[in-house]
């Protein structure tokens, strides 16, 4: 007869308490969506609010196996997890390596400052990286429109997502925030077999290396509208800036010419033109060892000129371009592509936001800041550099010749 007391009879029920926790375990996972809570993947991007955990429907590993999992609910006040999980004999698999900035509901916490970045461990656990200095990723190409016959095919990541008809490319089947519905369907009925143009673009290639954010819907929740409305306004492979974690502006170099008046060209179209350059460069920011073009969505009027090869020229562009220009090689920058030392800043052939290129080649990000005042032939304009510096010494993993891409 074995006694009451004897070791063997413990370790008998001992056995058959972890056989029976096994098969509660092993029966209650099964009538629950036993799947990876974690909603993110490596490098996204989310803010404060964000749903990162599906709490309902995570993982459950038996409590002998790795008892640790009930820790976190136990400290952190969840009660009920606790009971079922010791009635059950599982608890939801711990997939937090930092709860920081993580609610015990699932969400992201109000707590942080900025576009977080959830960082996967070796194990499979997360936290959220809070931003510590400026942000900036790059305007990439992500759909594009393929002439084929009497259709267009949008392609993405070098799939085929849709394909249409001229006649059926409208607001509703195509996307239009960088490309309107009618001049893709002008585009589809004038280009030859194979041409492509690109209909909607992302954000990537960001400093910090957080995984690209598509979706004007994701990237105006992450980075807020000024980022998107910026993207917008820019070309292909333009910097762009989307947090400055409180940034100051220093202004660093300054510079002013004259329109003054021409007789052999009309005043008021060359004072447009001063206007509309000092619009289109207004606001552009240059991150530490990079480049940038103007913005593209600036319009300027030709005027006949025999010198030039397409025999006219956007006169009134060269007095801001000689403001521009001055300015940035005050701070030792070489002289941007498309531009000359001479009294005619702007070469020829040049159209002056979308080919002219400036180079920051200092370690801070600057922004270029332009106005005019007058009219006429007294049209001034004025140029200020603004360097944009916090405290916090943040990465730069681009290279001085990835904006090439952008050319």
């Amino acid at each position: 007869m074995i006694k009451l007391d004897s070791p063997y009879l413990m370790i008998g029920i001992l056995v058959l308490a972890v056989i029976a926790s096994g098969i509660l375990c092993s029966e209650y996972s099964s009538a629950v969506n036993n799947s990876n809570s974690i909603l993110f993947t490596n490098g996204s991007t989310v803010t404060a609010g964000d749903a990162l955990l599906d709490t309902q429907n995570t993982k459950k590993i038996p409590l002998t196996s790795d008892p640790a999992n009930i820790i976190r609910p136990l400290v952190t006040g969840q009660y009920l997890t606790v009971f079922t999980s010791l009635i059950t004999g599982c608890a939801p698999r711990d997939v937090i390596a930092n709860d920081t900035f993580i609610e015990s509901n699932g969400t992201v916490s109000s707590k942080l400052n900025g576009p977080g970045t959830v960082i996967c461990d070796s194990e499979g656990k997360i936290m959220i990286q809070e931003p510590t200095s400026m942000i900036w990723g790059h305007k990439l190409p992500y759909t594009t429109a393929v002439k084929e016959g009497d259709t267009i095919k949008l392609v993405q990541n070098g799939s085929v997502i849709k394909t249409l008809k001229a006649s059926e490319i409208s607001n509703d089947s195509v996307p239009t925030d960088f490309v309107s519905a009618e001049e893709l369907k002008s585009w589809a009925n004038s280009s030859s077999d194979g041409s492509n143009i690109t209909v909607d673009y992302y954000l990537g290639d960001f400093n910090d290396n957080r995984s690209g954010v598509y979706g004007k819907d994701n990237i105006t929740h992450e980075f807020g509208n000024s980022s998107y409305a910026y993207m917008r306004n820019y070309t292909s492979g333009a910097p762009v800036m989307v947090y400055q974690h409180n940034a100051t502006k220093t202004n660093i170099s300054s510079a002013v010419s004259i329109l003054e008046s021409l007789p052999e060209y009309p005043t008021e179209v060359r004072a447009e033109n001063a206007r509309e350059f000092a619009r289109g460069w207004n606001g552009t920011i240059i991150p530490p060892h990079s480049a940038a073009h103007g913005k593209e969505n600036v319009t300027f009027t030709s005027i006949a000129e025999a010198e030039a090869a397409s025999g006219s020229a956007t006169h009134g562009v060269c007095p801001p371009g000689r403001s521009l220009r001055d300015a940035m090689l005050k701070l030792g920058n070489p002289l941007p592509v498309g531009m000359s030392n001479a009294e005619e800043a702007i070469l020829y052939e040049y159209r002056p936001t979308i080919d002219v290129l400036v180079t920051n080649n200092g370690d801070y990000p600057v922004e270029i800041e332009m106005w005019t005042e007058g009219e006429g032939g007294g049209t001034t304009i004025y140029t200020t550099i603004h360097e944009l510096k916090d405290n916090a010494t943040y990465p730069d993993t681009r290279t001085n010749d990835t904006n090439e891409s952008s050319e």
